[in-house]
């Protein structure tokens, strides 16, 4: 019989793909994994009727993803509310208590808990299935995150002193936690290398530039003033923005926002693009980040032009341009452009190759096995 590990996610299986997808993907080949996708933690408000209606509707379908799982995912959808206040609280423990009388494989006991989520109702749900490891992937510092409940920090330093295992991606994720964790260990983002391999671009003939960037649209954390600043002054370059919007905003004509797309289609609008964009906000929150796409990013050969985060500076800026302002990203993607790559692709992409997910999650066994 193979072991079992229970991934409590709080992002759904079918949004972008990224680190909690890839590891339960990769986990799957050694254990079944039941991927269980809980809601937010932002704090409830009227505006937010709609989308409580359209998770009601989602729970009360048959869970069918958008593409097939991976052999050995199977996708659990349980009913509780957003963490966020003492009755929902309460609601959630009785919601979780049947939801397992249900689950009988998970009221039997797993052998892992892999948990992303610092929610009142991730803690419940560790706390209800019986487990022998618990990691915490903590990929977010929730402490500049508007609109959480005031309980969400207090929760995550008790989850925090009773995993097993911490796992952070950033230097400045891993300074603010490693008080409070029982045991951290930095793990970086990695690339599925294969899906972003594409041959060089021939630049078009008029100097004209299309560029890229792929991920959630939200204000909290990308510059949307240096990408409209960047549009309207180069009105003859194209801007694909691929992804769902998270935050409306009224974009130039020559900003193409694509959609959310599947994660195997990204490489057809990378193959359209001259220069990869990482145009991130400079804020609290993304200065805790590692963007989760940046050994994508490298894999695909194209330069790129980055926001400068601390962790990009750190590690990459031999491979990367930076512009900080809105005024400076014209100018970056330019020099970029312009750049000799001869040299610099194949070095990106051994980079990329080094930085696989395969051989994260070989770090992520070896970790497992060295614990006490």
């Amino acid at each position: 019989m193979r072991p079992v590990t229970l991934f409590i996610s709080n992002i759904a299986w079918d949004f972008v793909w990224q680190r909690h997808q890839t590891l339960a993907a990769l986990f799957a080949g050694d254990s079944d994994v039941i991927f269980c996708e809980l809601p937010g933690v932002r704090r409830v408000g009227v505006r937010d009727v709609g989308r409580i209606l359209r998770r009601v509707a989602v729970l009360s379908r048959p869970t069918r993803p958008r593409e097939p799982l991976p052999a050995g995912v199977r996708i659990v959808r349980p009913f509780v509310l957003p963490s966020t206040n003492p009755i929902f609280h309460a609601l959630n423990r009785w919601l979780l208590r049947r939801f397992l009388r249900s689950e009988l494989a998970l009221a039997a006991g797993v052998d892992l808990v892999v948990n992303y989520s610092a929610a009142r109702s991730a803690g419940e749900l560790i706390e209800r299935v019986p487990h022998r490891r618990l990691i915490y992937d903590c990929t977010d510092n929730w402490s500049a995150v508007v609109g959480i409940p005031p309980c969400l920090i207090p929760d995550e330093k008790r989850l925090l002193a009773r995993a097993d295992l911490t796992l952070v991606p950033s230097r400045r994720l891993e300074a603010l936690h490693r008080g409070a964790a029982r045991r951290i260990v930095r793990l970086p983002h990695g690339a599925l290398v294969d899906r972003f391999l594409v041959p060089p671009k021939v630049r078009a003939a008029d100097g004209s530039l299309t560029l890229l960037y792929y991920g959630h649209l939200h204000a909290q954390h990308l510059d949307f003033a240096a990408i409209e600043a960047v549009a309207r002054a180069r009105p003859t370059w194209r801007i694909i923005l691929v992804g769902p919007v998270k935050t409306a905003h009224v974009f130039p004509a020559n900003v193409e926002l694509a959609g959310q797309q599947p994660h195997e289609r990204l490489v057809e609008f990378v193959a359209r693009a001259d220069v990869l964009l990482l145009p991130y906000a400079l804020n609290d929150y993304t200065r805790s980040v590692l963007p989760a796409k940046i050994y994508e990013c490298l894999a695909t050969g194209r330069p790129i032009v980055a926001a400068p985060l601390p962790e990009l500076v750190e590690d990459f800026a031999a491979e990367l341009e930076f512009a900080a302002s809105p005024d400076e990203w014209v100018p970056a993607i330019e020099r970029a452009a312009a750049a000799d790559q001869a040299e610099a692709r194949p070095r990106r992409i051994e980079l990329a190759q080094a930085n696989c997910w395969e051989s994260r999650y070989r770090r992520v066994r070896e970790f497992l096995a060295a614990l006490p």
